[in-house]
C-alpha cells in the first residue's frame, strides 16, 4: 500500500495542472449575462407595452369621436428601445369636431417605466396653445408631471398629477394643482362599494382681467375628496364603460368639498350622478360664510334677481355668526346644480 500511494503521487505530479478560476473573469461573465438578460426582458416588456398603448390610443380616439372630439398629429414615432419614449407625437392636437375648441402642443411623449410597462408618464411641451371660439390663448406649462400605474388584470390602479406655475395668457394663472387617485376595491365588488378614491387640490387661481366675470378674480383654494362608487369595467370605448357603470347605479360620493373664494368660504359634502344623457346632477349640503354677499355679486350679471331675492329671505332666517367677531354670517343650505338650472333652498337662481 505505501508503494501504491507513492506511485499515485508520482502520477499526479506528472499531470498538467488545471488553471485556477479567476474570480474577476467569473464576475464579469455573470454581470454580462445579467445585463443582457435584463436588456432582453426590458425589450420584451417595451414591446408588450407598445401593444397596450396602441390599443388604448385606438380606444381613446373612438371614445373622443363619440363625444364629438378627435385628435390629430403631424408625425408619430414609436421605439422599442427601453431608454427612449415608447411613443412621441409631433404637433399633437385635441379638438372639438364643431371647431369651437382646440388644445395643441408641439410635442407629446408617452413615456414608460424601464422595467415596468404598466407605469405610463405622458409629457407635453412647455409651450402650448388653447383655442376657444376662434380666439387663441398661448399657454406656458412649466411643470406638469403625470404618473399612471396600470395592472394587467385590474387596469388603472393609481394615478397622480402635479402641476405648478401654469399661465394661460388672457385667461389666468394657476399656482399649483395636485391630483391623487387610487383603486380601493378588488375585482368582485358590488354597486355600492367604493371603487376609486380621489383627492384634488387647486391653489392660487388668478383669473385674467380680460375675462368679464362678476366675482373676484382670485380663488385661493379648491379642494375635493371624492369616491367613485361602483366598479367601472373595460368596454370598447370609455363612453360604453361609463354607461354600463351608470346602469349599475354608479355615483360619485363627494366626501368633502372646500371652496375659498372671497368673500365666500364653503365646506360641503354630497354626490354627483349622471342621467341617461350623461348630463351631470350635483347635490351638495353646504355650510358657508359670505354666501349672501356672493349672491349679491352674481344677481345682476349671472343669476336671476327674483330667485336671489327669495333665496336670501330663506337664508337670512337661519343665518348666524359662528364667532362674534366674524365678518360674515354662517348659513347651512342645500345647493343643486344640473344641466337645466341652479337651485339654493330649492329656489331656481339660474335656468339654462
Amino acid at each position: 500500500q505505501p508503494r501504491i500511494k507513492a506511485m499515485f503521487k508520482r502520477l499526479k505530479a506528472k499531470l498538467p495542472r488545471m488553471p485556477r478560476p479567476n474570480s474577476l473573469v467569473l464576475l464579469t461573465a455573470f454581470l454580462s449575462f445579467a445585463v443582457v438578460g435584463l436588456g432582453i426582458w426590458a425589450y420584451l416588456q417595451r414591446v408588450y407595452g407598445l401593444n397596450l398603448l396602441n390599443r388604448e390610443i385606438n380606444k381613446i380616439q373612438a371614445s373622443l369621436l363619440e363625444a364629438g372630439w378627435d385628435m390629430a398629429y403631424d408625425k408619430a414615432e414609436s421605439s422599442a428601445f427601453p431608454l427612449f419614449a415608447p411613443l412621441t407625437f409631433q404637433n399633437f392636437r385635441l379638438y372639438a369636431l364643431d371647431g369651437s375648441k382646440e388644445w395643441k402642443t408641439e410635442e407629446l411623449k408617452i413615456g414608460a417605466g424601464l422595467f415596468n410597462c404598466g407605469h405610463i408618464t405622458p409629457k407635453a411641451s412647455r409651450k402650448q396653445t388653447l383655442t376657444l371660439n376662434g380666439k387663441v390663448y398661448p399657454a406656458e406649462i412649466p411643470v406638469l408631471d403625470i404618473d399612471l400605474y396600470f395592472d394587467r388584470a385590474l387596469g388603472l390602479k393609481e394615478a397622480s398629477i402635479e402641476g405648478m406655475g401654469w399661465n394661460i395668457r388672457g385667461l389666468g394663472t394657476v399656482d399649483s394643482l395636485r391630483l391623487a387617485a387610487q383603486r380601493m376595491a378588488p375585482l368582485n365588488i358590488s354597486e355600492l362599494t367604493p371603487f376609486f378614491e380621489n383627492h384634488l387640490e387647486v391653489a392660487g387661481i388668478q383669473i385674467s382681467e380680460d375675462v368679464d366675470f362678476p366675482l373676484r378674480k382670485r380663488i385661493n383654494r379648491i379642494y375635493a375628496n371624492a369616491n367613485i362608487i361602483g366598479m367601472i369595467t373595460s368596454k370598447p370605448t370609455y363612453t360604453e364603460s361609463l354607461s354600463a357603470w351608470l346602469r349599475l347605479g354608479g355615483v360619485i360620493d363627494i366626501r368633502k368639498l372646500i371652496v375659498e373664494w372671497a368673500p365666500l368660504t364653503m365646506v360641503a359634502r354630497g354626490d354627483l350622478y349622471f342621467n341617461e344623457k350623461l348630463e351631470p346632477n350635483l347635490h351638495l349640503n353646504t355650510s358657508s360664510k359670505g354666501l349672501n354677499e356672493t349672491l349679491d355679486m352674481l344677481q345682476d350679471n349671472f343669476l336671476e334677481r327674483k330667485g336671489v331675492f327669495v333665496a336670501k329671505i330663506l337664508l337670512n332666517n337661519k343665518a348666524f355668526k359662528l364667532n362674534k367677531d366674524d365678518r360674515y354670517y354662517t348659513v347651512t343650505t342645500p345647493v343643486n346644480v344640473n344641466a337645466n338650472q341652479i337651485l339654493i333652498e330649492n329656489i331656481p337662481l339660474k335656468k339654462f
